[in-house]
């Protein structure tokens, strides 16, 4: 019985944790701990730590769109470069995706017409929430892919509107992210839905140009294209050309120790990849 007792108030002690209203002051506090972790995102205890910091100032401000976009990426960055399994990667692009919806149905119109329309509810999204609709689009494209060609079918349009709304609104989002997209779209799909391998290689040349010390830009590059030509050489000396690179400016080296992580999974993989 005593141990019913305590197993009860310790759930009633997590659920008051997990609505704790904070304070502005308290707020702040969280929030300069949360984005100290966050530079090290790299290491993935303190991406988790960041995580769990901004949810419980999630928990408090529900509505808070930066907080939010953090928590998007953050995920997507947790599931794309961290994660290894596929399941757990497909779970973790879920909840990115999820909290990305919760963000955009932060804007009236787009809550309006989202269930019904949600092109419509895209194309209404403002500068505000660019960033949040980009990852959650990155999220749900990878969540798709992960799920199966009829989730890729599904999803497709919403994805791509999501990001063509991105372009429109900002067209330089995170280092050459919008043609860094294209190019992996127009390598991975095939012809009939939209596959073309020339615009793919001219999206990457326009992303590498946009931001030459973003090493994601090659190893997508290696993984969609080359792997598509099945150009091994080039694989090769693309991904060695990562793990050659500096880690760049200071604001992107957790990204990019990441991507080198990455470039050498893809090596070991290279066997299997062009067999």
């Amino acid at each position: 019985m005593l141990k019913l007792i305590l197993a009860f108030c310790c759930l009633i002690n997590f659920s008051f944790a997990k609505t704790k209203e904070f304070n502005p002051a308290e707020t702040s506090l969280l929030k300069t701990e949360a984005i100290r972790l966050w530079q090290k995102r790299d290491v993935q205890e303190s991406l988790e730590e960041a995580l769990s910091k901004f949810e419980m100032i999630h928990d408090s401000r529900p509505g808070d769109i930066e907080i939010l976009t953090y928590l998007v990426r953050g995920y997507f960055t947790m599931g794309e470069l961290h994660y290894i399994d596929d399941d757990q990667k497909k779970r973790t692009f879920e909840k990115a995706r999820q909290l990305g919806e919760i963000g955009l149905a932060t804007n009236e119109v787009y809550k309006k017409f989202a269930a019904e329309n949600v092109e419509m509810a895209i194309e209404n999204l403002g500068e505000k929430e660019a960033g949040l609709l980009f990852w959650t689009a990155a999220s749900l494209g990878n969540w798709a892919r992960l799920n199966g060609v009829m989730s890729s079918i599904k999803y497709k349009s919403q994805i791509l509107i999501s990001i063509k709304q991105v372009e429109k609104l900002k067209p330089n989002y995170f280092y050459g992210a919008i043609p860094r997209f294209w190019g992996g779209f127009y390598a991975i799909a095939p012809a009939i839905a939209g596959g073309d391998m020339k615009k793919s290689k001219s999206s990457f040349q326009a992303s590498l140009a946009a931001a030459p010390d973003y090493l994601g830009t090659k190893t997508f590059y290696a993984e969609s294209y080359l792997v598509k030509k099945e150009d091994k050489k080039e694989f090769v000396k693309v991904l060695n050309d990562v793990l050659m690179a500096p880690n760049g400016p200071l604001e992107i080296v957790p990204e990019n120790i990441l991507e080198k992580r990455k470039a050498e999974r893809l090596l070991a993989k290279s066997v299997e990849l062009f067999d």
